[in-house]
C-alpha cells in the first residue's frame, strides 16, 4: 500500500488524501501536485467559495449545463457522497482530465495534465483517488 498524506489549505475549503511522494506548490490559491523525478504530469486544484449568504449553494446541475455548452464531452460522474462534472480536453500534445466538484458553499476545479496517455501514467490513477477522497465545504 502506498504511503499517503492529507492536504488541507489554510482556508480549510477542502481536504484530500494524496501520495506522500508528491510535492505541493501553491501560487494564488492554485495548488499543484507533482513528483520531482517525473515532470511529465501535474495535478492541480483551485477552489472558490460563496462569499456571503445571499449567494445560493453551488448547483452541480447548473455547472453541468454551463460546462456542456463549452465542452460537449462533459458528463456528471458519481464520487463518494457527491457528484462532479468530468471532461477531457486536448491542449497541444497534452491531455487534460478535468473535474468540477461542488460542496455546499464551495466548488473545486481539479485537473490532471500529462504528456503521456493517462492509462500509462500511474499518477493519473492516484489523481483520481485524490479526487475521490476530496472533502469540500
Amino acid at each position: 500500500m502506498q504511503k499517503t498524506e492529507q492536504f488541507e489549505p489554510e482556508n480549510k475549503w477542502f481536504k484530500l488524501i494524496y501520495p506522500a511522494s508528491w510535492q505541493i506548490e501553491s501560487e494564488d490559491d492554485i495548488y499543484t501536485f507533482t513528483e520531482a523525478h517525473d515532470p511529465s504530469w501535474a495535478f492541480q486544484i483551485s477552489a472558490y467559495r460563496a462569499t456571503h449568504d445571499t449567494i445560493p449553494d453551488f448547483s452541480i446541475s447548473e455547472e453541468l449545463q454551463n460546462t456542456i455548452e463549452s465542452h460537449p464531452t462533459a458528463k456528471i460522474i458519481s464520487l463518494p457522497n457527491r457528484k462532479a462534472v468530468y471532461y477531457t480536453e486536448r491542449k497541444g500534445s497534452s491531455l487534460l482530465q478535468i473535474w468540477i466538484i461542488g460542496g455546499k458553499r464551495c466548488k473545486a476545479f481539479c485537473s490532471y495534465t500529462a504528456d503521456t496517455p493517462a492509462p500509462k501514467n500511474a499518477n493519473f490513477n492516484a489523481s483520481q483517488q485524490a479526487v475521490n477522497s476530496m472533502e469540500i465545504q
